[in-house]
């Protein structure tokens, strides 16, 4: 009997390591953590918040563990999706505000007060850019996954492999092609 209570733990234990890298993105955790951390403006005060919550984490990891991940493990989306938001600088000095949402991404070039949005279409896999009110397809992803067509603003099509390659081929076109018309 002392023996089936010491095989239950390390049974549990190697399921738990032999499928760690298929647990899920744990997205209402994160999202919930990623408030906690910016709920003030002070580090301190959003650690006495996160202790006075702690029982919210608990209840954030279960429903993630057995509800949210295994929806999306099973059907490959996630049911609630980590919506980001990121401050970047570009090369040229420009600052950037990335948002993500289930759709895609709206860029915001802070300093030239400026926007444009990036969406993907399930239905048809391919990307596009509405930028000024004007919306362009960029990319569709090929069925087979291993090619991309690029569609150009000289609306011209070219196929690219979905590699390393194919990018450095897709990079010169755009260094040499401009997205939008100016």
């Amino acid at each position: 009997m002392k023996k089936n209570w010491f095989l239950i733990p390390c049974l549990a234990l190697s399921v738990c390591v032999g499928t760690a890298s298929c647990m899920g993105s744990f997205g209402l955790l994160n999202k919930f953590a990623s408030w906690n951390q910016g709920a003030t403006g002070n580090k301190y005060l959003n650690g006495f918040i996160g202790i006075l919550l702690s029982p919210v984490y608990g209840f954030c990891f279960t429903a993630d563990w057995i509800v949210f991940n295994t929806i999306e493990f099973w059907t490959g989306s996630q049911l609630i999706a980590a919506h980001t938001t990121q401050r970047m600088v570009g090369s040229n000095g420009d600052v950037y505000l990335v948002k993500s949402d289930k759709n895609g991404y709206t860029i915001t070039n802070e300093t030239k007060k400026d926007s444009m949005q990036l969406a993907f279409d399930e239905q048809t896999n391919e990307w596009s850019c509405t930028h000024n009110g004007e919306t362009r397809k960029l990319l569709r992803v090929n069925e087979d996954a291993r090619t991309l067509t690029v569609y150009t603003p000289q609306g011209e099509t070219v196929e690219v492999s979905n590699n390393e390659e194919g990018i450095k081929e897709l990079q010169a076109l755009l260094d040499t092609t401009p997205l939008m018309a100016e």
